[in-house]
């Protein structure tokens, strides 16, 4: 969807598209409690990020190659996605680590299990207070990563604004030899 609309419009506006759209996701994952994951609403949450990351691939892509000179194509898309993983990796990892950091000081407040089993060393109780710290977890790297998202639909707006990929479908580039 993404490579077809920018045959229309920049590619900035439809990566921030899909960028928001994923934001939207995410913020909705950050309202999901202990059984949400067996509600059918979770769902929504889901169709909402994922498109939305595969709405702003292509426009990326495309941005890259109108900047490029042709001959250089296959190496400037193979950057691209090596460029795409490594900051992924780098993002997951600081989410990961800012997840932790919530779920430890989340886990730093609950009592002792003694305290909440009654002298026993576990008890149903006590498991549901560990669950709403990894819930808790959870939702700050949502937090995170809709802020990135949204990061990213800002830096979309302003570092692809000149960008304009041909607007030619792919059978007139054929016919015409490039």
């Amino acid at each position: 969807i993404g490579g077809y609309l920018i045959r229309r419009v920049s590619p900035g506006p439809v990566t921030a598209a899909g960028m928001i759209l994923a934001a939207a996701g995410f913020v909705l994952m950050t309202r999901w409690g202990l059984t949400t994951i067996e509600e059918p609403i979770a769902n929504v949450a889901l169709f909402g990020t994922g498109p939305g990351f595969g709405l702003a691939l292509a426009p990326v892509n495309a941005a890259l190659l109108a900047f490029t000179d042709d001959d250089v194509h296959g190496v400037a898309s193979a950057l691209v996605v090596v460029a795409r993983m490594v900051w992924m990796l780098v993002g997951i990892s600081a989410l990961t680590t800012i997840g932790l950091r919530r779920y430890y000081a989340e886990q730093g407040v609950i009592p002792p299990v003694q305290e909440v089993c009654d002298g026993r060393s576990r008890c149903q109780e006590f498991s549901d207070l560990l669950r709403v710290a990894g819930i808790a977890q959870e939702h700050a790297v949502f937090w995170g990563a809709a802020g990135c998202a949204l990061a990213a639909a800002i830096l979309a707006l302003v570092l692809f604004r000149s960008a304009d990929p041909a607007r030619l479908a792919s059978r007139d580039l054929v016919a015409t030899g490039g």
